[in-house]
């Protein structure tokens, strides 16, 4: 089974994506957090395959060794309520962006697409 890491989640939008986490039957252990040094630790090594960051708002603070520990990860997808123009100032290639609120459909696609990179 594989591990994921989610970030700066509120509690609605936590809720959504546990539910459909919960749904594919294959991303069954994960952290949630903060941005923390247990975090950053997880980031930077093998055991949190993929990582689901909400930015809430274009003003999001994000400390910089996490800003670039997720510019070099290979699994990072991002939630936000806003599009994902708005943060192209934080220079971040995600795998994938979700913009809320998003069906469980649009989430299956970036399950497909890690999957596909990923195996």
């Amino acid at each position: 089974m594989r591990t994921y890491l989610t970030l700066n989640f509120s509690r609605a939008s936590q809720n959504q994506l546990a539910h459909y986490l919960q749904r594919t039957g294959w991303l069954q252990f994960g952290q949630t957090g903060a941005f923390t040094e247990e975090m950053f630790a997880c980031i930077q090594t093998d055991d949190c395959g993929l990582v689901f960051l909400r930015l809430a708002g274009p003003d999001d603070e994000i400390p910089e060794p996490f800003l670039l520990a997720l510019r070099h990860h290979p699994a990072v997808i991002i939630t936000s309520p806003y599009p994902r123009h708005v943060f192209g100032h934080l220079n971040l290639d995600p795998l994938d962006f979700l913009t809320e609120p998003y069906s469980f459909e649009r989430f299956a696609e970036s399950m497909d697409r890690y999957v596909a990179l990923f195996g």
